[in-house]
């Protein structure tokens, strides 16, 4: 059986080896696959090529253009809308919040500001968000 595909659209390289480490440190079997802008994530998103991920974890912040308009383009394609995903950010905007809300994400998770506390809670986050590609009712706003 092959691992589950997790997509990490992150910009900051120090914060993609957190995701890496904290998934690591949870014992988590993934193919993590990383992008670190809009344009570059949704290409390969859209690639039907790429497998399906089982999951994508997404910063709202990033180059050339903004994590939402990922989640948009998740959610209006027929291939990819079933797909889990959760936004991993240090925003606590309101407007981010209602937003991501509206939009139906399941999980916003704030990164947390200590690496232990980014080790468990983004860890534990990612294997609850994997588990959850089997139960669309899942949410969990971290």
């Amino acid at each position: 059986m092959n691992n589950p595909r997790l997509v990490l659209i992150e910009d900051n390289p120090a914060d993609v080896l957190l995701v890496r480490e904290a998934i690591r440190a949870h014992g988590i079997e993934v193919d993590l696959v990383a992008y670190s802008d809009v344009p570059d994530a949704i290409a390969g998103l859209e690639n039907s090529e790429n497998p399906l991920p089982d999951a994508v974890l997404i910063d709202l912040n990033l180059p050339k253009g903004e994590g939402m308009n990922v989640i948009k383009f998740l959610r209006s394609s027929a291939r990819l809308r079933q797909v889990p995903l959760a936004i991993l950010t240090s925003s606590e905007s309101p407007r981010d919040l209602e937003e991501a809300r509206s939009l139906e994400v399941p999980r916003y998770i704030h990164k947390p500001s200590t690496l232990n506390g980014f080790l468990d809670q983004v860890g534990g986050e990612i294997a609850k968000l994997l588990a959850s590609r089997a139960r669309s009712s899942d949410t969990g706003w971290a």
